[in-house]
């Protein structure tokens, strides 16, 4: 069963999951890191002094707000994963260096952008890639309900326009990510922190994932139950 399977692909040393915010990638990190003994690399975006202004008004702290993120990937991409590790042969994060750009084009003006450009080359080459990404994917009102039910007071004030827009920017940068294999997964109907069995599906499909975008829209509880009731019947 692949839920008691303690090892990844031999190819995989550098897992990211990926999505847009409160998909649940931080989650899932937890999940697949205690599931295989992993080293875990998480985003502190709580500690960025700037993105609660940033949420109430996003031209005026944009430059700031990326600016700090940019960063505090970098150290956390180069210092924290760099350092040696006895004890764990993988590492999974819940963000690549990437989308760093995804997010300064959106929201950054022409000259900011100059200057974050001009930072973000230098430092991007230092930075190790993934070699598999899992990104979770979600439509806006699924995600506005689970930003909504995880109640962090600085996202209170995320409007469904950006939030859409992000959907929007986040499904091309990875549905034409070349760089890995990208297992991309429809989160809309499933609960794998709290279904076994979910959670053990998208780790089927780790094994089962190609180099390229490969798509897998998982059967929801309503459509299982569905089946089962129909199963049942034709018994």
């Amino acid at each position: 069963m692949p839920g008691k399977t303690k090892k990844l692909p031999d190819h995989i040393n550098y897992l990211c999951v990926e999505g847009v915010i409160g998909v649940g990638k931080t989650s899932l990190c937890n999940l697949i890191a205690n599931e295989f003994n992993s080293r875990l690399i998480l985003e502190a975006a709580d500690e960025n002094p700037f993105l609660s202004d940033f949420y109430k008004n996003r031209q005026a702290a944009a430059f700031q707000t990326q600016l700090w993120f940019l960063l505090s990937r970098y150290r956390q991409m180069t210092e924290d994963f760099a350092q040696q590790d006895l004890f764990h042969r993988a590492t999974v994060s819940d963000y690549i260096f990437a989308k760093d750009n995804l997010f300064a084009s959106i929201n950054l003006d022409e000259n900011e952008m100059a200057i974050y450009n001009s930072i973000s080359g230098i430092l991007e080459n230092n930075v190790p890639k993934p070699d598999f990404i899992i990104y979770l994917q979600a439509s806006t009102g699924s995600i506005l309900r689970r930003i909504e039910k995880r109640g962090k007071s600085y996202e209170a004030n995320i409007g469904r326009s950006y939030l859409e827009t992000l959907n929007e920017a986040y499904n091309h940068f990875f549905f034409h990510y070349k760089d890995s294999p990208v297992l991309i997964v429809n989160t809309d109907d499933i609960d794998y922190v709290n279904n076994r069995s979910e959670f053990d599906e998208i780790i089927e499909q780790i094994y089962l994932t190609k180099w390229g975008s490969n798509y897998y829209r998982p059967l929801g509880s309503k459509d299982r139950a569905i089946i089962d009731e129909k199963r049942e019947k034709s018994q």
